[in-house]
């Protein structure tokens, strides 16, 4: 009778790899589900009125978004490369290569369906949002409205760049 003794270091890397995979998915499944979506300084909650969260915001809070969103870009770039890194990593482990593929194209798919689901909303609420300052622009008045006109338009773009950057993710995942 032989004993084959399983190298821990194997097993190790494979766990690794499939919990790596999953873990670049969670924030996103969890924004995905979660009805109340933040960004800095308003909130897509149904109680709050998303109109007037705008209106508050001013240049100074343009720029920090504008920030925060070339942030979150930064770490999605971050985790391409962690992705390229782990794959290196359990290349040596027998089979690692193939779980880690698996749990990477899983861990695309909810990153891509949950992501769709966000900026679906986002995009629904900024129309919203946009119809309702178009029927209140004389009672906000023109500096108000030039304001919150130019930071739904920065959201949309900061949101396109956000896409591209995620779509660079679930590529890189996905190879």
């Amino acid at each position: 009778m032989s004993t084959t003794i399983t190298n821990p270091l194997h097993s190790f890397a494979i766990a690794g790899a499939a919990a790596f995979a999953f873990a670049i998915a969670a924030p996103t499944t969890a924004a995905a589900y979660d009805a109340n979506i933040s960004f800095d300084g308003f909130s897509l909650n149904d109680d709050e009125d998303l109109l007037e969260q705008l209106i508050e915001l001013d240049a100074d809070d343009i720029a920090e978004l504008r920030e925060e969103m070339a942030e979150a870009r930064a770490e999605i770039r971050d985790a391409v490369a962690e992705i390229e890194e782990a794959r290196e990593e359990v290349k040596s482990a027998p089979g690692g290569a193939v779980i880690m593929k698996v749990a990477l194209k899983t861990a695309s798919t909810v990153v891509t369906t949950t992501a769709n689901r966000v900026f679906k909303k986002v995009a629904r609420e900024l129309d919203r949002v946009e119809r309702e300052l178009a029927d209140t622009r004389e009672s906000v008045g023109e500096a108000e409205f030039a304001e919150t006109t130019l930071l739904i338009s920065v959201i949309r773009e900061e949101m396109e760049e956000i896409k591209a950057a995620l779509v660079e993710l679930t590529d890189a995942m996905r190879a």
